[in-house]
């Protein structure tokens, strides 16, 4: 006995007894349910990764020692500085009260950094620095206006004397950074005398600017370069990426900063606009988006599949036969998941949708055919059984090729594509256990009536016709449609990738917004590079080594805390921070702020603004004969700067006079803080990493010693080109770094590796099956060659269209060859079986029967094209794409390829 008759034999048998059959299902369905309740879903990006190579080791190995590598970044905008600053503290306290929550940082400690400060300059500054306040005890500094005005006559004769030469014994490094500092200064004076309103504060971004960071600069925040977003850096607690981690995480931040912004505005203040961005953000909008489309999908796909099922037989009876079988095999495949996968992912849960599409196609054809012998007059359960062996060849070789192909995919190094070729292999194979073993009872029990679907006994009542596919017509058709394929095929394998992972998101994505600014208009991103040490001598290294990369936009370490000789300036610092007690030049600075700027005070300063430009160039002559070109230009910036003073007090002296009191008073004041925090260096010692506070201490320092440096890139990580660059000079400075650019660039090279290996491995196996299973030319090409042409074409046109691939569609052409297998089988079968029928009859027969096939895998897939998610929207694109580009192959191609196999087919 053959295998299809051995097939009916049996297919006979579960008719007879549909009772029995439909229990054993039950039972295999309860069993499965109760696998699908425990079988975990992994929504974190990790179990997507390889995790067998160094790269993924290097990042687990960070995240055992510190926890999440990632922080939810909170971004304010869309209010004052001082509102933002204030909202910025409170928002970052009421979150760190919070047990999702480790750390919630709004701005650098910068009253701990600035009282060890010492241990970041080195020991020669800090020598000259007591050197200087050394000599400047003996100095008299004015405590009254007579003594201020009496100093100002002073200077105002020594700058009507000629200046020194350059090299008598002038240290002109030192000269340089006084006059650069001096240029700064009077650029700032230069502000306050412009500006349309009185500034509140000194820009401290603009005085410190090259001296110590933005974050210095900015009193301590993390803002964006032009001050309008403010940053909160927020730890969470759990170093899991799970969306059981992360969601609630999420949602808790939102929250708080909800109850934040309404207590701000019940107070009477402006509250800002909040968002999230970062990694956390993204990968939390990746799963609410999927998990929405999936809901979405899966139910639309099936209550489509019904509908069309139902429209085009007009039997709630059919489309139970069709529907049920199918349903089940996809529930017994997610039930086998649990003992071999062992869990889901986003790629294979988003699978469901496509197997509803697949499953349907064999539960079509098999009952297609019990139709057929209903209608030669048989009973219904050997109807049902001759039915099932007819189609049992065509169904095997199609569901069997897309077995194999699914499993080609399982071979790839790509765990996100592996997996889901091992999950879609055995749906299908479950799906066609179903087919044959449900069907059968359930047609029984349920039977359909028959006028519905197409069949071969009414087809001979068609009168033939004229069919267009004959001779020349039908060689010039099939020779036009190779060469748009082959065309189509080289195109399409020039389909440029889109690395751009926030492209996948929602096109409203507040977290891709907000990184996309970052990255535009700030020194930070939220995918950063995370340098590990054994010690911070290496520490120091890797910190100095990255700062010089021009990858790198922003380097974050505590190195310069624990400089090597940190007991040596701490020696210089305590004399320092002795010599301004003794001193007294807080106190000093304090009541010259008091004093202000007297009329005839300011006229003394203009006067000695109009000798400091003669001297100044006096000075660049003697500079520039000498050869001291860098001294030379800082004379010249301050020249440029002390003009523009100048003309800004000669435009309105009322208005500058009073201008520029108010700006002598606050840099005069913060010289007292700064005065107050030198004499606080009386008690300087070196640090250790105990003593640091534990914000700080947490994310720079591990458990075992290990510290950590951050490096934040200069530019997107989302262009390979700037990925590569970035990745090739980090390993440079240190082959142990980690971070999400580091697992990024490995995720995109093994994505686009595993999907050139994963095509061609299915292409291979899908024609190789047919190979062997057809054993006859004729059928190979009349089954290959619709699914070739229509993937040609299906590249073709999305090169046409512009559309790229990107990390959720590029699966898309391995699925299609997976679905659209089935048609060019189905027609090759019928082609065969109906040799008596003329081509206009077969086309009747098999061709309503593959458009009904076909229709039930684009309403089931058609439905991703409509997901928020745009990843998963483009991959139904694509696949809507090629399955309607095969189908027209099937349809209009194949006839005529079979016209030139078989001349003496009727038309």
């Amino acid at each position: 006995m053959n295998i299809p008759q051995w097939a009916a034999t049996v297919a006979e048998r579960f008719a007879r007894r549909p009772w029995w059959i439909l229990a054993v299902a039950v039972a295999f369905s309860v069993l499965s349910l109760w696998a699908v309740s425990q079988l975990p879903v992994y929504t974190s990006r990790q179990a997507l990764l390889p995790h067998d190579n160094a790269v993924a080791a290097r990042f687990d190995g960070f995240l055992k020692k510190f926890g999440a590598a990632s922080d939810l970044i909170v971004v304010l905008e869309g209010a004052p500085s001082d509102e933002l600053k204030t909202f910025a503290d409170e928002l970052a306290a009421a979150l760190a009260a919070e047990p999702e929550i480790a750390q919630a940082t709004a701005r650098v400690d910068l009253d701990f950094l600035l009282e060890h400060a010492y241990l970041a300059v080195p020991e020669d500054r800090l020598k000259a620095l007591a050197g200087a306040l050394d000599r400047l005890a003996g100095a008299p500094i004015p405590s009254d206006a007579s003594q201020i005005d009496a100093a100002l006559d002073r200077l105002r004769e020594r700058l009507d004397e000629a200046p020194a030469a350059p090299d008598a014994g002038i240290d002109i490094p030192t000269a340089e950074t006084g006059l650069k500092l001096l240029a700064v200064l009077l650029d700032e004076w230069r502000r306050w005398l412009a500006a349309d309103e009185v500034p509140a504060a000194l820009d401290w971004g603009r005085l410190l600017a090259g001296q110590g960071g933005s974050e210095v600069a900015n009193e301590g925040y993390f803002v964006s370069r032009d001050g309008r977003m403010y940053f909160l850096f927020v730890h969470p607690a759990s170093a899991s990426e799970d969306f059981t981690t992360t969601g609630p995480f999420i949602e808790k931040v939102r929250a708080v900063a909800a109850t934040q912004a309404a207590k701000t505005r019940a107070a009477g203040r402006a509250a800002p606009k909040v968002g999230l961005t970062g990694l956390p953000a993204i990968e939390y909008e990746e799963h609410v988006s999927i998990r929405h489309d999936i809901a979405l999908v899966v139910g639309s796909s099936a209550g489509l599949i019904v509908l069309l099922i139902l429209a085009v037989v007009r039997s709630w009876r059919w489309a139970l036969v069709i529907f049920v079988p199918m349903g089940l095999g996809v529930l017994w495949s997610l039930g086998l998941v649990l003992v071999t996968v062992g869990h889901l992912t986003l790629i294979t849960a988003s699978f469901i949708a496509i197997l509803f599409g697949l499953g349907a196609d064999y539960g079509i054809f098999t009952s297609a055919r019990i139709a057929e012998e209903r209608h030669s007059g048989k009973p219904l359960a050997e109807a049902i059984g001759a039915g099932i062996g007819a189609s049992f060849q065509a169904v095997f070789t199609a569901g069997g090729a897309s077995v194999m192909i699914f499993g080609a995919l399982a071979t790839v190094d790509f765990p996100g594509f592996s997996e889901l070729g091992l999950v879609a292999a055995k749906g299908v194979l479950l799906i066609l256990v179903s087919t044959w073993m449900v069907q059968p009872a359930l047609y029984a029990l349920l039977p359909p009536r028959l006028q519905p679907l197409p069949v071969a006994a009414s087809a001979r009542e068609i009168k033939p016709g004229r069919w267009p596919y004959r001779g020349s017509i039908a060689a010039t058709l099939v020779a036009g449609s190779l060469a748009a394929a082959v065309f189509g095929i080289v195109w399409g394998y020039e389909l440029p990738f889109d690395y751009d992972v926030l492209s996948l998101l929602p096109k409203d994505s507040e977290a891709a917004h907000y990184q996309s600014r970052m990255v535009a208009e700030s020194d930070y991103q939220a995918e950063v590079v995370i340098f590990t040490a054994r010690d911070m001598a290496e520490a120091r290294r890797i910190a100095a080594d990255a700062a010089k990369l021009g990858s790198v936009a922003k380097v974050q370490s505590l190195a310069d805390l624990f400089p090597p000789d940190a007991d040596a300036r701490a020696r210089n610092a305590r004399r320092v921070g002795e010599l301004a007690a003794a001193g007294a030049y807080a106190a000093k600075a304090a009541g010259l702020a008091g004093i202000g700027l007297p009329d005839r005070t300011f006229g003394r300063v203009r006067a000695v603004l109009e000798r400091a430009g003669d001297f100044i160039d006096q000075s660049q002559e003697l500079a520039f004969s000498a050869g001291h070109s860098g001294l030379v230009a800082a004379l010249e910036q301050v020249r440029e700067r002390l003009d523009a003073v100048r003309a800004g007090i000669d435009a309105d002296p009322v208005r500058a006079r009073q201008r520029s009191e108010r700006f002598f008073r606050v840099l005069l004041s913060a010289a007292a803080r700064g005065g107050a925090l030198l004499e606080d260096w009386r008690r300087a010692r070196p640090l250790t990493p105990e003593q640091l506070p534990p914000a700080l201490r947490d994310r720079f320092f591990a458990a075992d010693g290990t510290v950590a440096v951050y490096a934040f890139p200069a530019k997107t990580v989302y262009d390979p080109a700037n990925l590569d660059r970035l990745m090739q000079e980090i390993y440079a400075v240190s082959p142990e770094a980690t971070g999400f650019p580091a697992t990024h660039q490995v995720f995109s090279k093994s994505v686009v590796e595993s999907f050139t290996h994963g095509t061609r491995a299915a292409v291979a196996v899908c024609l190789l099956w047919l190979a062997l299973v057809l054993r006859s030319w004729r059928g190979f090409v009349l089954a290959s060659m619709p699914l070739l042409i229509g993937g040609g074409w299906m590249l073709g046109l999305m090169a046409l269209g512009g559309i790229r691939y990107n990390y959720a569609n590029i699966i898309a052409l391995p699925l299609v060859i997976a679905l659209a297998v089935d048609y060019g089988v189905w027609f090759s079968q019928r082609w065969f079986e109906l040799e008596d029928h003329s081509l206009r009859q077969l086309n009747r027969v098999a061709g309503r029967v593959i458009g009904l096939a076909a229709g039930t895998e684009l309403a089931g897939l058609g439905a991703i094209t409509l997901a928020n998610y745009r990843g998963v929207s483009t991959l139904g694109v694509n696949i809507t794409i090629g399955l309607l580009c095969c189908l027209s192959a099937t349809l209009w191609v194949a006839p005529a390829i079979g016209q030139l196999l078989d001349s003496r087919r009727k038309p």
